[in-house]
């Protein structure tokens, strides 16, 4: 088993949606957003952290990267049919009704923690990873459109519109990220930190339909430094409002997302000597963004990387 993780991380993860929808909500699946001003929830970038793990790694065989949060059809189901498994029944038919098999096995439960509303035994786990609601920074706008089906609505009739749907120009979305191993001392461990920082990339940019197109564009993570052998949780409060967009103006679908660091450069610099480095994961060719200091390393780092 690889070590466990022994640092306390914040970080910044930035997205892109252009000409479609970051996150759905339930009343008409418009984009998210507070008088305009578009927001996400954790849980979209969690649902694409372990659709790529059940996708790419998880051994059912092997109780291997199990992902305990997932929907999974009951047996003999279609795909096409929405009939899933209670989450009961995964606990019986995946994890042996042990809750100790759902701690060594499932991945996604080692990162976030979860809610275990079984009907014996109730659990609550606040994991060591926890990610904020995300927030556009490019003052996009939600654009209405209208949409139409091949179908008539009455026999003899006409194909006729039959609603509308929305898109956001251009979102480019900040969310926090927390690691704190002190949540859940011993759980998570660096082989599933690797895995998550992977999945966050990969599985955000994989889950492409004709209105969800939301592409990954950084990643930075702020490595702190322990007090001897104590794990310190220096926490200094929310980043990802530091991040701004130079070229917000000219910037829909030309040209590389340029960053201004000012304002998380001076927030990193008043704590500096707790820092023990950040790693930056971008494409250079899509993203321009600069973190200049002395006293503290920085690893840039492209996203093959990850893999």
């Amino acid at each position: 088993m690889s070590d466990k993780i022994k640092n306390y991380y914040q970080g910044i993860f930035v997205t892109e949606t252009i000409l479609g929808n970051p996150n759905g909500d339930f009343i008409d699946n418009s984009p998210r957003n507070i008088d305009g001003n578009v927001f996400t929830t954790d849980k979209c970038i969690k649902y694409n952290i372990r659709n790529y793990i059940h996708s790419n790694y998880e051994n059912i065989k092997e109780n291997e990267n199990m992902v305990f949060f997932y929907p999974r059809l009951q047996e003999n189901a279609k795909p096409y049919e929405s009939k899933f498994l209670t989450r009961d029944q995964v606990f019986s038919k995946y994890f042996n009704k042990k809750f100790e098999d759902v701690l060594e096995n499932a991945v996604d439960v080692k990162m976030f923690g979860g809610t275990f509303s079984l009907k014996k035994d109730p659990k609550q786990i606040y994991g060591p990873i926890q990610i904020s609601y995300g927030l556009d920074i490019n003052d996009a706008q939600i654009k209405k459109l209208q949409i139409g089906a091949p179908f008539a609505n009455k026999e003899k009739d006409k194909q006729k519109t039959i609603g509308t749907e929305s898109i956001v120009d251009d979102a480019i979305i900040t969310y926090d990220i927390i690691i704190n191993p002190n949540n859940y001392p011993e759980l998570l461990s660096e082989n599933n930190l690797k895995l998550f920082k992977e999945a966050l990339w990969y599985g955000t940019n994989s889950r492409k339909t004709t209105s969800k197109k939301t592409d990954a564009k950084v990643l930075i993570l702020i490595k702190f430094k322990n007090e001897k052998d104590t794990i310190k949780s220096f926490n200094i409060g929310e980043l990802k409002e530091t991040l701004s967009i130079k070229n917000k103006n000219e910037r829909l679908n030309h040209g590389k997302i340029v960053f201004d660091t000012t304002n998380l450069i001076k927030k990193l610099e008043t704590y500096e000597e707790y820092i023990d480095s950040i790693d930056i994961y971008r494409d250079k060719n899509e993203v321009d963004i600069q973190l200049n200091y002395e006293n503290i390393q920085i690893n840039y780092h492209e996203p093959k990387e990850l893999l």
